[in-house]
């Protein structure tokens, strides 16, 4: 549905991508969260967005812009204000560059009722510095329908939306959430609460609420305004977290029993690599030393050697093989319950992330007193159990 409010953004910061599993196990997620949205409708004096730069237009878009422009005033004549708003729309696309064009499509988009849009083109014509023309009624039209749309917002809803904003800041995230959900039963229509209550599902890690959210947010305003763009990202992003597979602990200690394979399965191959090498050095070692027993017929002197003919037997023995494979078992067995913890570390990382224990929250925040509906609310600190 076409949105309901023309608003200033504050601009959020994408939040940043995926988690990513590191090589200490540990799920860690990249970037900053969007901000809380503060402005809305008759929340304070409107403000414009920053203006863009316009193209200048070629000479043969101008003259066509002009020509629509033409087209315009007949089809004004005749009342069909429908007509005059697509042409000029039309003229307004050719020559963006035009303060006179974009006053007077702002002027039809507010007589066919569509204040928001109407806003953004009066905001437009005064970027272009349409007073210069001798046209002066932009700002106060600019102001009277911000106005308008303030009225079309209950003062509960605001004062819920306020109180929210109020326990955002301070941590109190559960309350917030009641408290943008409230405005939100009160004024199903108006999408900062919606927006807010996804930032603040996200802050107290509840990802599904917040997707939730940030979806609802989308289908009430409109798809090309840059805050909207940001949403989807931030859902791609979002999505992104919840599909990933983090490694299972139980496959991580089988896999362990051969040297270094845990630490593989379990994105560590610097771990995986010493212990594998490690595990192979002590079997080497304990291969590489040989005790050679000769048994000879005759007696022979210390330090000389049997003669060929009266070699009885060869005993060759390795006294350290069995030290070198138990050592070899010890680095294996300790590396696959070092890959099992891992494992089971960086699922735990992760489902704090995504699935956060709802039964029990610590809320933190500045004491805080507040009044509202005749009512004192003291803050301080909350163990909350549902």
């Amino acid at each position: 549905m076409p949105p309901r409010f023309a608003r200033r953004w504050r601009t959020g910061s994408l939040l940043g991508i995926l988690a990513t599993i590191s090589a200490s196990g540990a799920v860690t997620l990249a970037g900053q969260e969007l901000e809380l949205l503060r402005v809305y409708p008759g929340s304070g004096p409107y403000e414009c967005l920053a203006p863009a730069s316009p193209e200048l237009p070629t000479p043969d878009a101008r003259a066509r812009a002009g020509q629509l422009a033409s087209d315009a005033n007949q089809a004004l004549i005749l009342g069909e204000l429908e007509q005059v708003q697509a042409l000029l729309e039309q003229a307004v696309a050719l020559d963006p560059a035009s303060p006179d064009l974009a006053y007077r499509h702002a002027r039809v988009l507010e007589d066919v009722d569509r204040a928001p849009d109407a806003m953004v083109e009066y905001c437009r014509a005064l970027d272009l510095n349409v007073e210069s023309l001798g046209i002066f009624e932009a700002r106060d039209r600019l102001n009277t329908l911000s106005d308008e749309l303030r009225a079309q917002i209950p003062e509960a809803a605001r004062d819920a939306f306020a109180q929210g904003l109020v326990q955002a800041d301070d941590s109190l995230f559960s309350d917030a959430e009641e408290s943008f959900s409230e405005a939100m039963d009160i004024d199903s229509d108006w999408p900062e609460p919606i927006f807010n209550r996804a930032v603040v599902n996200e802050r107290a890690g509840r990802t599904r609420e917040a997707l939730q959210d940030f979806r609802d947010y989308l289908r009430l305003v409109a798809p090309d305004e840059s805050q909207a763009i940001t949403v989807s990202q931030r859902i791609g992003e979002l999505e992104g977290m919840a599909s990933v597979v983090t490694p299972d602990p139980s496959q991580a200690l089988v896999l362990g029993l051969v040297p270094g394979m845990g630490h593989f399965y379990t994105s560590r191959p610097l771990m995986g690599g010493l212990t594998l090498t490690t595990a192979g050095m002590a079997v080497a070692a304990g291969l590489s030393y040989r005790d050679v027993t000769v048994v000879c017929v005759n007696e022979v002197p210390a330090g000389a050697a049997c003669p060929a003919g009266e070699v009885v037997r060869e005993l060759n023995e390795r006294p350290y093989f069995w030290i070198g494979v138990g050592v070899a078992a010890a680095i294996t067995l300790a590396s696959a319950i070092d890959a099992y913890l891992a494992a089971k570390g960086q699922r735990e990382a992760f489902t704090a992330i995504t699935e956060p224990l709802e039964s029990v929250t610590f809320e933190a925040g500045m004491p805080r007193v507040s009044a509202r509906d005749a009512q004192l609310d003291f803050s301080f600190l909350r163990l909350r159990f549902r």
